[in-house]
């Protein structure tokens, strides 16, 4: 189950569709906003909000989504479930593993994060904090690559590698 979990509403809405799907089919239901991971008072970090999530995607034979509200994370989610189809597609189709591993070749990411409310946001609190991104969009990105500060410092890296 994907779907934005940052209001009252949100919440709600994905706990009654958690008991929906519980009560009305046979599927063992993953809703995120009651695993472990998601206790804010525990100050969950990127990577576990990313692998926690991305575990269930992965296991999963079945994803349901509300992509009402244009939530990075749940847009995220629904990349790696397209990942997954391709690979299952390719395979269908009769490619080797060699030829898949042509086909979808290991990417070097390079992102950056220029926002310069970043640098200040530790100094307020509540409903003042300026700046935040999504924390599974940020865990998925660390996991295959690094966050710069700036363009400049993606081609500084880039320039130290060969790109194929």
């Amino acid at each position: 189950l994907a779907g934005s979990l940052f209001s009252e509403a949100e919440i709600n809405q994905r706990l009654n569709e958690g008991n929906m799907l519980e009560s009305m089919t046979a599927y063992k239901v993953f809703n995120p906003i009651l695993a472990p991971v998601n206790d804010k008072d525990k100050i969950p970090e990127a990577s576990d909000l990313f692998w926690g999530d991305t575990s269930e995607i992965l296991e999963s034979s079945v994803v349901v989504a509300d992509i009402s509200n244009n939530d990075v994370g749940v847009a995220c989610e629904m990349g790696i479930a397209w990942a997954c189809n391709y690979l299952h597609y390719l395979v269908d189709g009769g490619y080797s593993l060699q030829d898949i591993l042509m086909i979808m070749k290991k990417k070097h990411v390079y992102a950056h994060l220029s926002d310069i409310r970043k640098n200040t946001s530790h100094m307020y609190r509540g409903n003042y904090i300026p700046w935040g991104f999504n924390q599974f969009y940020i865990g998925m990105i660390e996991d295959m690559g690094e966050i710069k500060d700036n363009f400049q410092e993606v081609l500084n890296e880039l320039s130290m590698y060969e790109v194929r």
